[in-house]
């Protein structure tokens, strides 16, 4: 009699590991289960999710995101092509300055074009174009004697063209040039952040007569050239500035 007691416990023996693992298997599942009925949880009502760098919300990771906005607002001081003419005598020097308007061409959109290209690099602020429904007086704001307008930005980019053109000099080489002068403020404040003034010039290659030929052309390219040389210098200024 003692024998088949000994076959049965040992046949109960053999079976309880099977018994540990179908436990152990059922625990697991519901683990499982449990996890993903707690992820879509999470997911259905937008709760924030731990990670090992911290938490999350997704209702404000456009908001951590999002760079501040930047606004670009230019005043030209004249329109037209500005010719500066030097001729050196024995006993004087003689100059003249003469205003030449280019036909079917906007100078400063053709700037306003090429400075927002060049920022576009620095993502550190998000630049923008003043809109057409927004008044910026940059003379008045630059001197302080008017507030910042109410618009949806955080920093202003003052620019004030002060000339464009070229000048010619009868002992030297002729060139292209472009002045203007550059300032950001805090739309809230109006206070200084950084300023720049920048001269750029390059080589005009033969004399503003010929270049004025084919609808200007020759004045056209020249003063684009000399723009986008301007508007890159520009922005490697302000990618170096600490604002």
């Amino acid at each position: 009699m003692r024998k088949p007691r000994k076959r049965e416990r040992n046949f109960e023996l053999c079976a309880l590991p099977e018994t540990l693992n179908a436990h152990k298997e059922d625990r697991i599942m519901r683990r499982i289960a449990a996890r993903f009925f707690l992820a879509g949880l999470v997911v259905s009502l937008g709760l924030a999710i731990p990670s090992a760098q911290g938490t999350v919300e997704p209702a404000d990771a456009a908001a951590y995101s999002a760079a501040p906005s930047a606004v670009i607002a230019v005043h030209l001081q004249s329109p037209d092509f500005t010719l500066r003419e030097f001729k050196y005598r024995v006993f004087y020097n003689k100059s003249e300055v003469k205003r030449i308007p280019l036909s079917d061409y906007d100078f400063k959109a053709a700037f306003i074009d090429e400075l927002v290209s060049a920022l576009s690099e620095d993502k550190r602020l998000a630049w923008r174009r003043q809109s057409t429904n927004e008044v910026i007086d940059v003379p008045a704001l630059w001197d302080r004697k008017v507030s910042p307008p109410q618009l949806e930005a955080d920093i202003l980019l003052l620019v004030n063209i002060q000339e464009y053109g070229a000048f010619t000099a009868s002992l030297g080489q002729d060139k292209f040039y472009l002045m203007a002068r550059f300032k950001l403020v805090q739309r809230t404040t109006g206070k200084k952040l950084w300023e720049k003034k920048l001269f750029e010039r390059i080589d005009l290659d033969g004399n503003v007569a010929e270049l004025q030929a084919d609808n200007q052309k020759g004045l056209k390219v020249g003063i684009n050239k000399v723009l986008e040389k301007l508007c890159s210098k520009l922005a490697a200024e302000i990618r170096g500035a600490k604002i």
